[in-house]
Protein backbone atom coordinates (compact mmCIF):
# COMPACT_ATOMS: atom_id res chain seq x y z
CA UNK A 1 0.00 0.00 0.00
CA UNK A 2 1.62 3.72 -1.28
CA UNK A 3 0.67 6.22 1.35
CA UNK A 4 1.94 9.59 0.14
CA UNK A 5 1.95 13.17 1.42
CA UNK A 6 -0.34 15.09 -0.11
CA UNK A 7 0.86 17.21 -2.61
CA UNK A 8 1.38 21.04 -2.17
CA UNK A 9 -0.52 23.21 -4.61
CA UNK A 10 1.87 24.98 -7.26
CA UNK A 11 0.26 28.44 -6.93
CA UNK A 12 2.39 30.92 -5.92
CA UNK A 13 2.17 32.65 -2.28
CA UNK A 14 0.50 35.91 -1.85
CA UNK A 15 2.07 38.84 -1.42
CA UNK A 16 1.09 40.80 1.52
CA UNK A 17 -1.23 43.55 0.67
CA UNK A 18 0.57 47.53 0.71
CA UNK A 19 -0.38 50.23 2.58
CA UNK A 20 -3.49 52.74 0.93
CA UNK A 21 -1.43 55.36 -0.30
CA UNK A 22 -1.76 59.14 -0.24
CA UNK A 23 -1.49 61.47 -2.69
CA UNK A 24 2.08 61.67 -3.50
CA UNK A 25 2.97 58.28 -2.83
CA UNK A 26 3.55 58.24 0.70
CA UNK A 27 1.53 55.20 2.80
CA UNK A 28 -0.78 56.04 5.29
CA UNK A 29 0.59 55.19 9.05
CA UNK A 30 -1.21 55.40 12.26
CA UNK A 31 0.47 58.59 12.62
CA UNK A 32 -1.43 60.69 9.82
CA UNK A 33 -4.46 59.83 11.73
CA UNK A 34 -6.09 62.77 13.35
CA UNK A 35 -4.54 63.15 17.55
CA UNK A 36 -7.87 61.86 20.08
CA UNK A 37 -7.97 65.10 21.87
CA UNK A 38 -9.39 65.96 18.14
CA UNK A 39 -12.41 64.06 17.67
CA UNK A 40 -15.25 65.22 17.44
CA UNK A 41 -18.02 63.95 19.62
CA UNK A 42 -22.06 63.60 18.61
CA UNK A 43 -24.85 65.21 20.08
CA UNK A 44 -25.62 63.43 23.53
CA UNK A 45 -29.28 63.33 22.18
CA UNK A 46 -28.86 61.38 19.02
CA UNK A 47 -27.04 59.07 21.02
CA UNK A 48 -29.55 58.29 23.09
CA UNK A 49 -31.89 57.86 19.84
CA UNK A 50 -29.43 56.23 18.35
CA UNK A 51 -29.43 53.52 21.48
CA UNK A 52 -32.94 53.38 21.48
CA UNK A 53 -32.77 52.41 18.25
CA UNK A 54 -30.97 49.69 18.28
CA UNK A 55 -32.26 49.03 21.74
CA UNK A 56 -36.04 48.40 21.55
CA UNK A 57 -35.99 46.00 18.83
CA UNK A 58 -33.32 43.57 20.72
CA UNK A 59 -34.87 43.74 23.92
CA UNK A 60 -38.59 42.87 22.35
CA UNK A 61 -36.87 40.30 20.54
CA UNK A 62 -35.13 38.69 23.46
CA UNK A 63 -38.89 38.99 25.16
CA UNK A 64 -40.35 37.26 22.40
CA UNK A 65 -37.34 34.33 22.35
CA UNK A 66 -38.01 33.85 25.84
CA UNK A 67 -41.58 34.04 25.76
CA UNK A 68 -41.93 31.30 22.59
CA UNK A 69 -39.01 28.68 24.62
CA UNK A 70 -40.63 28.83 27.68
CA UNK A 71 -43.44 27.16 26.34
CA UNK A 72 -40.97 24.52 25.09
CA UNK A 73 -40.07 23.49 28.65
CA UNK A 74 -43.81 23.15 29.97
Amino acid sequence: MNRSRPRRSRRPRRKPPTPFRQRGGKPVTDADSPSPDVAKTGSPVVMVVAWLWVAVPFLYGLYQLAEKSSKLFE
